[in-house]
């Protein structure tokens, strides 16, 4: 396996400075606000949000401009072929998949369908919290498992805590906050083991950021299996955390769970932008290259300052500061700066999502002066 904590060598080739520069251009021709090279507390750069900073394609743009024109109209007709688009993709079944106003109604849903059912989620621990803080609001325990030495979700020890009044399995894929993956064939016969006695969800947000051999989505394994729940977001790579669509891939029976016959909430500039955007994979393949660029500023302040880290297999990153992660928020807002909140039980930790080059470049050399 390649998911180990590490500090990455810094290799950058005359093929990577070529791609970077002609992806630069087609990015400039998505026109795209300026990066924030001033960045003040009362306008920062916000690296805390894990969002695309880029903001929705140029040719999502304008069909959601067009979209705008027909707000009184609804879109039963347009969901459809989002579900259509959905389908050829992953290729699964149309009726395997649900469209939401992001992933998080699905996430909800999944921990209301537990506390019906007067079971208990089991979690690692630290992982996104839709679907726990729900239970828990909800009165339903959550059975947290620690992380391994390595940081890394322990399918094991989540074994070992498996009881059979546990009703709701999740576990995102990469993890947030730390970007590390699950090696596919061991998530494989975990989720064909576990739901065969409990609901699995399986929280993939960040999956088109993932470049790893060890990775493979899990979202063929619904077409058979009843008790397996896939959950996807168009909010990181898209750039759709404020337009909200998202989709959960599901058995035709499980879907009772987590989604109605059909959905009046989804507005028509979401999914008219989700049609294209999908589609779009051009940009989508920009992107990945800006994180990367991003992500290699990142990587390389935290080689110089010999800091701790996860290998990222997101838009984000997971550090070591060696000090509170509090201290550090602080410190960097009075420079413009928005980092991750707090993670406990790794409060010397900072999760910190990439912007743009520029704005990452400005953000290392920051922290360098700060603390380094």
């Amino acid at each position: 396996m390649t998911t180990e904590l590490t500090r990455r060598d810094w290799l950058v080739g005359g093929a990577t400075v070529a791609g970077s520069m002609l992806v630069s251009k087609m990015v400039s021709a998505q026109t795209v606000p300026n990066p924030n090279l001033n960045p003040t507390p009362e306008n920062p750069i916000r690296a805390g949000f894990n969002e695309n900073v880029y903001g929705p394609s140029l040719k999502a743009k304008k069909v959601m401009d067009k979209a705008a024109e027909t707000a009184h109209l609804y879109n039963f007709f347009e969901q459809r072929t989002l579900n259509q688009v959905i389908s050829k993709m992953e290729g699964i079944p149309g009726s395997h998949i649900a469209i939401g106003n992001g992933s998080t109604p699905f996430l909800e849903k999944a921990a209301m369908a537990c506390a019906i059912k007067g079971g208990k989620v089991l979690a690692p621990d630290p992982t996104y919290q839709s679907v726990t803080g729900t239970a828990k609001m909800l009165g339903v325990e959550v059975v947290s498992v620690p992380v391994g030495d390595d940081l890394h979700i322990d399918l094991n020890a989540m074994r070992s805590a498996m009881t059979d009044d546990i009703k709701l399995v999740y576990l995102c894929n990469p993890n947030n906050p730390i970007p590390s993956i699950i090696e596919k064939n061991a998530l494989k016969d975990f989720c064909l083991e576990m739901s065969k006695r409990a609901l699995v969800v399986i929280d993939e947000a960040y999956f088109e950021y993932v470049n790893n051999p060890d990775f493979q989505s899990m979202k063929d394994l619904v077409v058979d299996n009843k008790n397996i729940i896939i959950c996807r977001t168009a909010s990181k790579i898209h750039g759709f955390a404020g337009v909200r669509i998202g989709f959960a891939f599901a058995h035709p029976e499980t879907m009772r769970y987590i989604a109605g016959p059909f959905n009046l909430s989804l507005g028509n500039v979401a999914v008219a932008g989700a049609i294209e955007s999908y589609q779009d994979i051009e940009y989508q393949s920009i992107i990945k290259q800006k994180n990367r660029e991003s992500m290699d500023i990142l990587e390389k302040m935290f080689e110089d300052l010999n800091l701790e880290y996860v290998k990222s297999n997101t838009n984000f990153a997971f550090f070591n500061a060696g000090r509170p992660s509090t201290e550090v928020a602080e410190e960097l807002r009075k420079h413009g700066i928005w980092s991750g909140r707090p993670f406990p039980p790794f409060t010397n930790w900072v999760r910190m999502s990439t912007v743009k080059p520029e704005e990452m470049q400005y953000v290392a050399d920051t922290y360098r002066k700060v603390f380094g």
